[in-house]
């Protein structure tokens, strides 16, 4: 990071994140597939993105009107839920947003450069159930413990259902060599991967955009793995957020 960048960069992170240390898992959990559920309340910058009714994507609360995600979560509208960890009912937050902004090196084949900023139509009212995250201004070293949290789908089955509560699993970071043995072609050094020691831990269909925490800072989303999900579940690839923060600053900037 060039130096004259990092003083203002550094304030803007500060101000991205108001909320307290994200939760490890009560314990390791079989997956986010039958998976455990996350401490209630946890997890107050996680929200959900839905298409009209439909369930469609998870993200990040980092900024009182933005919202960080995936890039191939994108939608024209985009129905805004926060405050609760159900996905239906709980007295959850509903917002609206039309504006989105993708990386401008975003590739739908290869899910390169795969995040996307989401503007609110408002600022979202902060409050016990409503916090940011902030991000971290490093990238983690490899096996580091982290904690996942989705709600996707529930069984390894086609017919898998989204869990209704938001679900949570510990996984550890793996080294770049690591991930790159089990994506040989898909793995960027902008991508970091992440599973359990034991390979039970696996996100799956409707867990893009969920975020890994990492020491109470957002490290990653979830961007691709692979569908049906079935064992052996390899690592989960994610969007490795410390690569993105001067663009995730000057997006900000520039659109507030």
């Amino acid at each position: 990071m060039a130096g004259p960048l990092l003083p203002t960069l550094l304030l803007l992170l500060l101000s991205l994140g108001l909320g307290s240390a994200g939760q490890e898992a009560q314990d390791t959990g079989e997956r986010i597939i039958n998976g455990v559920l996350c401490p209630r309340g946890s997890h107050p910058w996680q929200v959900a993105l839905f298409n009209k009714s439909d369930f469609h994507c998870a993200g990040v609360l980092v900024n009182q009107q933005w919202v960080l995600t995936v890039a191939h979560c994108h939608m024209s509208e985009y129905g805004v839920q926060m405050g609760s960890d159900l996905l239906v009912g709980g007295h959850a937050r509903k917002m609206r947003a039309t504006k989105s902004f993708i990386h401008p090196l975003y590739d739908n084949n290869t899910y390169d450069h795969d995040i996307m900023l989401v503007k609110l139509s408002s600022r979202a009212k902060l409050s016990r159930k409503v916090k940011t995250i902030n991000l971290s201004l490093s990238c983690k070293d490899p096996g580091i413990r982290c904690t996942v949290s989705g709600w996707g789908i529930t069984t390894t089955d086609e017919a898998g259902r989204n869990t209704k509560e938001l679900m949570c699993s510990n996984v550890d970071v793996f080294s770049y060599p690591d991930c790159k043995w089990f994506h040989p072609t898909m793995l960027k050094n902008y991508m970091m991967c992440a599973g359990a020691p034991d390979g039970n831990s696996y996100c799956c269909q409707g867990d893009s955009g969920s975020p890994l925490i990492c020491q109470g800072t957002l490290q990653g989303l979830v961007s691709t793995g692979y569908y049906p999900c079935t064992k052996p579940f390899d690592p989960v690839i994610y969007t490795r957020l410390c690569m993105y923060r001067q663009w995730i600053y000057d997006t900000i900037q520039t659109y507030s």
